[in-house]
């Protein structure tokens, strides 16, 4: 079974990432992100999905992922990836994902936030939008 069906797949993850998001805009780094986030969901729902093994939904919309490059104009630091996983892993321990899956999970986004810093400090700037 591929990790994206045993995690729960598109019933599991649209909810999550939407409450995810929620949170992100009530957080402390919701300046990185566009005041609409609705396309910003659906670029994480489809990166997910093609991530975990499940349908190919990001490649052919916006080819290949360049997570760190497409996230360098936003200064990302040690408290914003810090901020970013714990909505991630509050909006996890709300989802319905299996209890089995979630620390299998989180531990890939945990590496992920880590490989987005690209300033030791915030410098100010923000998203272009």
């Amino acid at each position: 079974m591929k990790p994206w069906d045993a995690f729960g797949g598109d019933a599991v993850f649209r909810p999550l990432l939407h409450d995810f998001y929620a949170r992100i805009k009530c957080s402390s780094i919701a300046y990185l992100f566009p005041p609409e986030l609705i396309e910003t969901e659906e670029k994480q729902f489809a990166f997910q999905s093609e991530f975990w093994g499940g349908p190919e939904r990001y490649s052919p919309w916006r080819g290949h992922p360049r997570l760190r490059a497409r996230h360098m104009p936003f200064a990302i630091d040690q408290a914003a990836a810090d901020v970013w996983m714990s909505c991630m892993q509050e909006a996890v321990a709300h989802s319905a994902m299996p209890t089995e899956y979630r620390e299998t999970f989180l531990q890939r986004m945990r590496l992920t936030a880590q490989a987005m810093i690209n300033r030791s400090v915030a410098d100010g700037v923000q998203h272009p939008f």
